[in-house]
């Protein structure tokens, strides 16, 4: 059975989530997808709907591979609760491993982890082997999670691929997030008042990360970094999305806006030749995904 064929999802009603349900949709796979509440981003047909959350046992019965995405991402939120960014991040991972651990079918997990478990980069562009050290809640309680999955894989024999992200963007994302919330206020605003303007991050398009995603799924062995392999600072994003609106856009750093610098990351870029190997590659350029991202934002107004 080909590892698309079935499979189960956690976080599916989340932004990378509900984009990983529309794209598998398309491929005709079956999707079983645990849900807390109503799944009001994926209403789809021919969807199995798992009511639950990871704070209780799971049963994972028949499905060949498991995307887990379910977590608290947002690092402020995680600052700010990192009790319960522990509790879903991590412990939440311990519960869909054992969910596998007990599972027949399962003969894949792909776990989405972030770039943030490298913290301040000894080096550039960074690579699956740089050192990795946990500066903040949510970078803890992913390379915790990471750790827990790999020793799941050894121990009793679980296949996996961990997907570290750097930046992702596209629509459905959260306004805090750092495009969403450029463009939001783009669309109404001629000036900007930000945070930190000099740190530069890599952006990755949302369908690009699905696609990974997938190849992840169907050849990916350990750890992979999911990027776009190139910087661009917050200054020269927001003259990108300048362009785009066809307006010019003045902007200015704001103390109160910006992160504590013991958790401030000053440049990421990624090393993305590992995944590269396995023929996946971005191919949505930065100016065509803030496009499509400005478009939607726009139609929501």
């Amino acid at each position: 059975m080909s590892k698309l064929e079935k499979v189960f999802i956690t976080g599916a009603t989340g932004f990378l989530g509900s984009h990983l349900v529309d794209c598998l949709t398309k491929h005709g796979t079956t999707i079983s997808v645990l849900v807390r509440g109503q799944p009001d981003r994926i209403t789809r047909d021919g969807l199995c709907v798992v009511q639950g959350d990871l704070s209780h046992p799971l049963i994972i019965s028949d499905a060949s591979t498991v995307f887990h995405l379910a977590a608290i991402s947002h690092v402020g939120r995680a600052l700010e609760n990192p009790r319960q960014t522990f509790e879903t991040n991590t412990a939440g991972t311990l519960t869909v491993l054992e969910a596998i651990r007990q599972s027949s079918s399962v003969e894949k997990l792909v776990f989405v982890s972030s770039a943030h478990v490298y913290g301040e980069p000894m080096y550039l562009p960074i690579d699956e082997g740089h050192p990795v050290r946990a500066q903040e809640p949510y970078a803890a309680s992913k390379l915790a999670a990471e750790a827990f999955v790999s020793a799941y894989s050894s121990a009793y024999g679980i296949p996996i691929a961990i997907a570290r992200l750097f930046n992702t963007y596209g629509p459905r994302q959260h306004p805090d997030f750092v495009i969403p919330s450029i463009i939001r206020r783009a669309l109404t605003q001629d000036a900007l008042m930000l945070g930190n303007l000099t740190p530069t991050r890599d952006f990755t398009y949302v369908d690009d990360i699905v696609e990974a995603f997938l190849r992840l799924a169907e050849t990916g062995k350990g750890v992979y970094n999911v990027a776009s392999g190139v910087e661009i600072s917050i200054e020269a994003l927001v003259a990108r999305v300048a362009e785009i609106l066809g307006k010019p856009l003045t902007i200015s750093s704001q103390r109160a806006q910006r992160r504590s610098a013991a958790v401030e990351i000053e440049r990421m870029c990624a090393d993305i030749s590992r995944i590269k190997a396995l023929g996946w590659k971005p191919r949505v350029s930065l100016i065509d995904g803030l496009t499509n991202t400005f478009t939607w934002y726009r139609d929501q107004l």
